[in-house]
C-alpha cells in the first residue's frame, strides 16, 4: 500500500507542477494575443485553440489534484450535519461515486478516441485532437486509483480498530 500511495503522491505532485506551467502558458498566450491584437491589429486562431487546449488540461488536472487533497465539494455540507455511522456511509458513497465517475471518464475517452484521433486543430494540422481529450482519461484514471486506495485504506483501518480497542 505504501508503494501505491507513493505513486499517487508522485502523480499528484507532477500534476501540481504541470498546473503551474499551464496557468503560466495561458497567461503568456493571452498577453501575446492582447499585444498582437492591440498593436499589430492581427489575430491568430492558433492562440485561441492553444488557450482552449491548455485550459482543458488545466481544468481536468485541477480536478484530480483537488480530489487528491479532498477539497472537492462533495456532500460536505450534508455530511457535516451527520454524525457516527451516517458520516462513514456518506464517505463510502462519495468514494464509490467518484470511482464510478472516474471509470465513466476513462470509458468516455476511449469511446471518443475513434472520432478525435482523425481530427486535427485547424491552426495546427499535425496536432491531433486526441491530446485535447486526453486529460479526461488522465483525471478519470487518477480518480479511480485514488478511490480504490482510499476505500482499501479505510476498510483496513476499520478492520484493525476492534483489535486496537481490546
Amino acid at each position: 500500500m505504501k508503494i501505491f500511495k507513493g505513486i499517487l503522491d508522485i502523480i499528484s505532485k507532477a500534476a501540481q507542477i504541470l498546473l503551474i506551467c499551464l496557468i503560466g502558458g495561458i497567461v503568456l498566450l493571452m498577453l501575446n494575443e492582447i499585444f498582437i491584437r492591440n498593436f499589430l491589429n492581427k489575430s491568430f486562431r492558433g492562440m485561441t485553440e492553444m488557450a482552449g487546449f491548455l485550459f482543458m488540461w488545466m481544468a481536468f488536472l485541477g480536478v484530480a489534484v483537488l480530489y487528491d487533497k479532498e477539497r472537492l465539494i462533495a456532500l460536505d455540507t450534508f455530511s457535516a450535519m451527520i454524525k457516527g455511522r451516517g458520516k462513514l456511509i456518506i464517505w463510502y458513497v462519495n468514494r464509490i461515486v467518484a470511482l464510478c465517475l472516474g471509470l465513466i471518464m476513462v470509458i468516455a475517452f476511449f469511446g471518443l478516441f475513434p472520432f478525435v484521433s482523425t481530427e486535427y486543430f485547424s491552426s495546427m494540422p499535425k496536432f491531433s485532437r486526441v491530446w485535447h481529450y486526453l486529460p479526461l482519461a488522465v483525471c478519470g484514471g487518477f480518480m479511480v486509483l485514488k478511490s480504490v486506495y482510499n476505500l482499501i485504506e479505510k476498510s483496513c483501518s476499520l478492520l484493525k480498530e476492534p483489535e486496537d480497542a481490546a
